[in-house]
């Protein structure tokens, strides 16, 4: 009973690598491989960056740079600082805690 479960399926599987081997010996054109692949000006058209959207120092496309931004955290973290913020300005509440901006 065992060698003939093991002649089926070695039968099997020769049969199932001779199917594989056929589909493999069809034109490169035919094969979904070859749908993988685009040309060099399409694939260029797709990574191209608009240049009025691009900054060196932001990580978020579009975003303006400030370079207070840094401060105005640091005042936010103090909740007095923060307060005082809402009533005076930023600028003139970073100043009274921690000095010239």
């Amino acid at each position: 009973m065992k060698p003939l479960v093991l002649l089926t399926l070695l039968g099997l599987l020769t049969l199932g690598l001779c199917r594989r081997a056929t589909e493999r010996s069809a034109s490169a054109a035919d094969s979904p491989s070859s749908e993988a692949f685009i040309s060099k000006r399409a694939s260029a058209e797709l990574v191209r960056r608009h240049k009025r959207n691009y900054i060196h120092d932001s990580s978020v496309s579009g975003a303006v740079w400030d370079p207070l931004e840094a401060k105005r955290e640091v005042c936010e973290l103090n909740p007095d600082c923060d307060e005082l913020a809402d009533h005076i300005g930023f600028q003139d509440a970073y100043r009274r805690f921690y000095g010239p901006v």
